[in-house]
């Protein structure tokens, strides 16, 4: 047997297998970036129209353009096809794509490639790593336990993670130059190359080298990471456009800057030229035989042309031939082509890879490429050989490469110690790039280690830092952060605008990973707000990230909250099948904690339309895996929702049992959330008099914490059975309290139609019961509640019982 097997420079894809590797290495893409590739390689003898291949890889017409562009876009960056002249993927205007490499294509024998290790890629594990499942419910058990990191602390680490690879490129300048944070950012375009021959560099190099000698002026200019990534596959930018207008309102940026490099008859000449933020245009030129110093010259015009005071010189070395070769390297690292920067620096004669300046971007290219142990061993190597006092700047870049080396490896300890260092370097100096990412890596390393506060307090100072640099990408990336963090401390109305604009910039980076983690973020603070409807809308686009995101550790715990979403919204079979596909995936991966926590979202629905059997069954499943360090709350509500569905399926020895063993697990744990869902299961089980006393206590707690979800959870079960006690006063006050979430939410409007009925109010019983059905979906309104009420149905209300 054969299989088709294609080659294009030193790759190959086999087709058959759905593999494509690179050298010896097979790269992990989600499935739908592969099947884009190859077909566009099987049909790489014409152009493929936009259309043809949606339906071709999607199999329906309704996929989203952004979609196609995001899946494109990942495309490229797998090949490292990110140049200005594109090596494999060309975009035809107004049409579609074409496979653009010479490609060979071979028949090879049916066997794989020998297999060779898969790289080891960075995960965030959504809640926790898996768990081989028990054969029966194991009991919470008190004992302290090696604490892996909470889901929304993976979160963090993994933004961080996200930014740190390149962050040191645009943050070179001096420490003695001071920043008017006062003053609007600039961004520099990438320029336009005209010559013939090997300067592609140039497009990123001119770009870099002007920002850099602007930023040397004391003014916020975007760092270079942050344009790379603002206008990738967009443009052209011409003055006035509205495409300038929207790129300066997302990047912050209220002077756009454009350039052009040429080479004509051995020299060069660099044209700078404002598009955004001048009245006039301005345009200034520089020319000399060495592009960079044509460059230095038409910065230095710019400078004066803007009012602007000159700056200090270039910080790279004065070795001409050193500092251009340099200057490649930064710019394949923006560009993402490591392969080339370390060829570049492999090149350089042995003197010169003594430099620390050399060894600092090797260390860093070891880092992008994954290799830890060789980017510590140099990391540490550099340090052992920098003076803090004669070089402060670079020691603090060493310091925070180390840490992040550390932060990869869940070594926060670590990490939190060599940013101390770092910030001690900065501390004093002016605000730079280095202190907002030394700052943004401390408070990371607390957030893991359990101290929330002094972690806000970080994310703050690095966020101040961040914006009066004009890094708007590391400040989008703390703000996320933030918004994670006050969602972990229960403040989801403020989490919520933080979130939603950190969500909408990260789409504009093209940072689509990141983009999932806060849209994640979004949609729970939405579902705890009590805003389903909100949570909803943005689910397709949820949807949208899930389908292209590599990491099926992330999609998994995405897909658990797009549950959580469809059974808020009454969509029951759509969040049945999600639940199956979960569980499903979760096994074929071995992620057992993921299983569980499926099963114990299908019992909690499950509880909630009546069905005690099935809840008690999901949620004994659930807890057959001891998940509870990766979500406490979750996990003591399944342990509430089995004890309680256990009650009202006539089985009250294990019911019992049930509550004793949440007791004792609650019994050392202060968290107020946790407390509450002891406190419910208490009341459901206990007499009257006990009763009352355990959902006061809940309501108490509750009061504390000012969650909606939570007081609509406690109402659920106490309003019932203070109806049931005859005490309509209480019942009232109550329903009082979550009426304000009754149009929006089906449990909150359920409430007020259990009122209206006990009360025996039948116009009041109409218009709650008209909101239930328009909130419910496909969930049912309880059938006593369906009966009109009569005056002789009302109920008297009388002294509380047991009081």
């Amino acid at each position: 047997m054969t299989t088709r097997l294609f080659r294009f420079e030193d790759f190959r894809l086999d087709a058959a297998r759905r593999e494509l590797w690179q050298g010896g290495e097979r790269l992990v893409i989600p499935p739908k970036v592969f099947d884009c590739i190859a077909y566009l390689v099987e049909h790489r003898d014409r152009a493929v129209g936009r259309d043809e291949l949606i339906a071709a890889v999607w199999g329906k017409a309704d996929v989203t353009d952004n979609l196609l562009d995001q899946v494109m876009l990942r495309a490229r960056r797998a090949l490292g096809d990110t140049a200005e002249q594109r090596r494999f993927i060309l975009t035809m205007p107004r049409f579609g794509f074409s496979w653009v490499a010479p490609t060979e294509e071979v028949a090879a024998p049916g066997a794989s490639p020998v297999a060779m290790p898969s790289p080891a890629l960075p995960e965030a594990p959504p809640l926790a790593a898996a768990e081989p499942a028990a054969a029966a419910v194991a009991v919470p058990a008190r004992q302290a336990r090696v604490r892996r990191w909470p889901g929304a602390v993976a979160v963090l680490a993994a933004l961080v993670l996200a930014a740190v690879a390149a962050a040191w490129l645009h943050g070179r300048r001096p420490a003695d130059t001071a920043v008017a944070s006062a003053a609007p950012a600039a961004l520099v375009l990438p320029v336009e190359v005209r010559a013939e021959g090997a300067f592609g560099w140039v497009r990123l190099g001119v770009m870099d080298l002007v920002a850099e000698r602007l930023r040397l002026t004391g003014r916020p200019v975007l760092p270079s990471d942050n344009v790379v990534a603002l206008t990738r596959d967009r443009g052209p930018w011409t003055r006035g456009s509205p495409a300038a207008a929207d790129l300066g309102r997302v990047a912050g940026a209220s002077l756009l800057i454009a350039g052009e490099a040429v080479l004509a008859e051995g020299r060069w000449r660099v044209a700078l030229r404002t598009i955004l933020g001048t009245d006039n245009e301005i345009l200034v030129e520089g020319q000399a035989s060495d592009v960079l110093d044509a460059a230095r010259l038409a910065s230095d015009q710019l400078e004066a042309a803007l009012g602007w005071s000159p700056g200090s010189d270039d910080p790279l070395p004065g070795d001409p031939a050193l500092a251009l070769l340099l200057r490649q390297v930064d710019a394949a690292l923006l560009a993402d082509q490591t392969g080339v920067a370390r060829r570049l620096l492999d090149g350089l004669d042995p003197d010169h890879r003594t430099l620390p300046e050399v060894r600092f971007r090797h260390a860093a290219v070891d880092f992008r490429d994954g290799d830890l142990a060789a980017a510590q061993a140099g990391y540490e190597a550099l340090l052992g050989s920098l003076s803090a006092d004669d070089a402060p700047l670079l020691r603090a870049r060493v310091l925070s490469g180390l840490g992040n080396v550390h932060l990869r490896r869940g070594q926060p300890a670590e990490l939190e110690a060599l940013s101390d260092q770092a910030i001690g370097l900065l501390a004093g100096q002016p605000p730079s790039a280095e202190l907002g990412r030394a700052l943004t890596g401390r408070a990371i390393a607390r957030s893991t280690q359990g101290d929330f506060d002094a972690a806000m307090e970080d994310f703050a100072r690095a966020r101040i830092v961040l914006e009066s640099v004009g890094d708007r990408f590391g400040l989008t990336r703390v703000e996320v952060n933030i918004g994670i963090l006050d969602a972990r401390r229960n403040r989801y109305a403020e989490a919520l605008p933080v979130l939603t604009a950190a969500a909408d910039r990260l789409t504009a980076f093209g940072d689509f990973t990141n983009e999932l983690y806060a849209r994640v973020a979004l949609a729970r603070a939405r579902l705890e707000l009590l805003d389903p409807a909100a949570a909803l809308a943005g689910d397709e686009r949820l949807r949208e990230l899930i389908q292209n995101e590599p990491s099926p550790a992330l999609r998994r715990y995405a897909s658990l909250v797009r549950l959580l979403v469809q059974n808020a919204n009454g969509r029951l079979r759509a969040g049945q099948v999600m639940a199956e596909a979960l569980s499903t995936d979760a096994a074929a991966a071995g992620d057992g904690v993921m299983g569980a926590l499926a099963a114990a979202m299908v019992a909690r629905a499950a509880l909630a339309q009546g069905d005690a059997a099935r809840a008690a069954a999901e949620a004994a499943r659930a807890l057959q895996v001891d998940w509870s360090n990766e979500g406490p709350l979750d996990y003591a509500r399944t342990w509430r929702i089995l004890a309680v569905a256990r009650q009202q399926v006539d089985a009250p020895a294990e019911a019992q049992a049930t509550l004793a063993a949440l007791r004792d697990w609650v019994a050392d744990r202060t968290d107020g959330g946790i407390r509450i869902q002891l406190a419910l299961a208490e009341g459901a089980l206990a007499p009257p008099a006990q009763a009352r006393t355990a959902y006061e206590q809940a309501l108490a707690l509750a009061e504390t914490r000012r969650v909606p979800a939570e007081l609509i959870e406690i109402a659920d079960a106490y309003l019932p059975w203070l109806i049931r006690e005859g005490d309509l006063a209480r019942a009232g006050v109550l329903a009082g309290r979550t009426a304000g979430w009754a149009g929006r939410d089906y449990e909150a409007a359920l409430l007020q139609l259990r009122l209206q009925h006990a009360l025996g109010n039948l116009t009041g019983w109409r218009n709650a019961l008209a909101r239930a059905r328009t909130l419910a979906g496909e969930r049912v309104v309880p059938a006593e509640l369906l009966r009109a009420p009569s005056p002789q149905d009302r109920i008297v209300s009388g002294a509380p019982s047991g009081a």
